[in-house]
């Protein structure tokens, strides 16, 4: 599933016709490009507070884009954090019946955090990018896309402590 997660989070960036960090030159040389996302400055694993924590802000800083929310709690009594993106429909914040909604899942045993932060940082970068990337306006103009980063947030706990 993770793998899964991967797969369609790569096949919509590298489908946007950007450069990958390292393309060829005509002269064989490789070009090095440098990374301008503020959330890849301190990576590392977001704890569950965390991400409740970014989702609030995110839907702070782009609300006419982004409304967090809670799906329930987990065994453990953990805030199961959710976000949804998308770009206001013509009939209002409503939403448009016929527009598809996407939802990407991950975590879902404990120990699966590459698929967790990959789910955060798309979350990040299309919420980030809408204004100035028209791939990205038009991916949220015509979808509403659901991000729910993790599925067991006990079991990443447990991992964590364990690993």
């Amino acid at each position: 599933q993770e793998m899964l997660v991967f797969c369609a989070l790569f096949a919509l960036f590298s489908a946007s016709g950007r450069a990958t960090p390292t393309e060829y030159s005509e002269s064989g040389q490789v070009l090095v490009v440098q990374e301008t996302e503020s959330f890849l400055e301190h990576p590392h694993y977001l704890n569950n507070s965390e991400i409740g924590s970014l989702f609030a802000q995110l839907a702070k800083d782009y609300p006419e884009l982004a409304q967090a929310y809670s799906i329930g709690k987990s065994g453990r009594n953990r805030e199961l954090h959710a976000l949804a993106l998308s770009a206001p429909s013509r009939e209002g914040q409503e939403g448009d019946l016929l527009r598809p909604m996407v939802k990407l899942v991950a975590n879902i045993r404990g120990d699966e955090a590459l698929g967790r932060q990959m789910v955060l940082y798309a979350a990040e970068f299309l919420a980030s990018r809408y204004v100035s990337d028209a791939e990205v306006q038009r991916l949220l103009n015509t979808t509403e896309i659901h991000f729910l980063p993790t599925c067991n947030p006990d079991g990443f706990a447990l991992a964590k402590v364990s690993h």
